[in-house]
């Protein structure tokens, strides 16, 4: 009950930091509107679903210059220099944090579920050398090419391909997708075949990477369990979404040391199966002093 208050109290400081109206998108919130007047008290104004409405709060709150935005595009001050992202409504923005225990700087950087090339372009951004990027879905796939282009990236490398523990190719829809997408087949009529890569194949032929993000809605099983040069890898992140024991054996048998954040239950309509449990796992070869992350939640 304590904790749920907590948070309760913690977002209404984010909506009063970042907008002049707080109260009616309190309320807006809490009816379950489907768009929401945002008045930002930088002068902006916008309606926004739900979702986006709490993203946006979320970024201001933590110190991020927000832009002019549209449900087409985005634009927030990071690391100096503003960041255009389009194709971004599924996104929640502040979910690029999650990533900042990766030590991407000055390192070649593998990203496996790129999506529209937010996480690849916060790499960069952070001084990644170079950042290589998987998304099989062309819909997002696209977007992801787009924003690299948009921010004047050239060591940002999109490749339109899956990841998996074996080679092969797979048809799938070229229509809409998001993040919760898992890599599956379509019987559309237009469907796209898109090559799919065993871990192996991709740390051979686009390597050596330092450092590897991996959220890739379940083919991290087949993906890390299938790999023999996973030890390659100094520092890897995985977002799971089952169970993480298998991943965790794997890795320390390859010579990492892991350590977890507790699972949470989230419902996927789109995953194979829905009852997904969700977490990250932090993996690293440690030479010298060791910085996993002490406390997880």
């Amino acid at each position: 009950m304590l904790e749920k208050i907590e948070r309760y109290a913690e977002g209404v400081k984010r909506y009063r930091k970042a907008y002049r109206n707080w109260i009616s998108v309190i309320w807006a919130l809490y009816r379950n509107r489907s768009r929401i007047d945002l008045k930002l008290r930088n002068g902006l104004e916008w309606k926004a679903p739900p979702p986006l409405a709490t993203s946006i709060s979320r970024l201001i709150y933590h110190g991020f210059e927000v832009k002019p935005i549209s449900d087409e595009l985005v634009q927030f001050g990071l690391n100096g220099r503003f960041v255009s992202l389009h194709g971004w409504l599924p996104l929640d923005l502040w979910g690029l944090c999650d990533w900042n225990w990766l030590d991407v700087g000055g390192k070649r950087v593998l990203d496996v579920g790129a999506f529209i090339g937010d996480t690849a372009i916060y790499f960069a951004l952070r001084g990644a050398r170079e950042v290589v990027a998987f998304e099989p879905y062309p819909f997002p796939y696209q977007f992801a090419l787009r924003n690299v282009q948009a921010n004047g990236l050239g060591n940002v490398r999109v490749i339109n391909a899956g990841v998996s523990g074996s080679d092969g190719t797979v048809r799938v829809t070229r229509g809409e997708t998001t993040m919760g997408d898992e890599l599956k087949p379509s019987e559309e009529p237009d469907a796209v075949e898109v090559p799919v890569y065993s871990l192996d194949r991709v740390l051979e032929e686009y390597g050596p990477f330092d450092v590897m993000k991996m959220d890739c809605e379940g083919c991290e099983y087949d993906a890390i369990l299938s790999s023999r040069k996973i030890g390659e890898l100094g520092q890897i992140q995985v977002e799971y979404h089952y169970e993480p024991d298998r991943l965790i054996e794997a890795l320390e048998e390859s010579g990492f040391h892991v350590r977890t954040t507790r699972p949470r239950k989230y419902y996927n309509t789109r995953a194979r199966n829905p009852n997904t449990l969700v977490g990250y796992i932090y993996a690293e070869k440690i030479h010298g002093q060791h910085h996993l992350p002490h406390a997880l939640p």
